[in-house]
């Protein structure tokens, strides 16, 4: 799971990691959950669709889309899909990662 959290912030880089947990509240509380103000209200966050910047793979030269020329892609980036929860409270946060996600260390 590639998650990153910060201080009233947990980042999921892959969003099929966070449709998981989504499935996971609809089970616990409902589908109405995933209203964003009922949300905030019982579980103290909100949910954000963002796209960030990601580096591209720097391990090798890649091929160009037009033809066989190579290109150096080194100090370039491209959007990836995120899926940010904001947090309203650091109890909240505490809680949602204790019960919902699975850290391996």
């Amino acid at each position: 799971m590639i998650v990153k959290i910060k201080h009233s912030l947990i980042i999921f880089e892959r969003p099929s990691e966070w449709e998981e947990i989504s499935a996971r509240l609809v089970k616990d509380y409902g589908p109405s959950i995933l209203i964003s103000w009922k949300c905030k209200r019982e579980l103290g966050f909100t949910v954000r669709h963002h796209q960030g910047l990601q580096p591209y793979d720097t391990s090798g030269s890649h091929r160009h889309d037009k033809g066989s020329e190579y290109v150096n892609l080194k100090g370039r980036y491209y959007y990836s899909p995120e899926v940010h929860l904001d947090f309203y409270s650091e109890a909240a946060q505490s809680f949602f990662v204790l019960k919902y996600l699975n850290l391996d260390g």
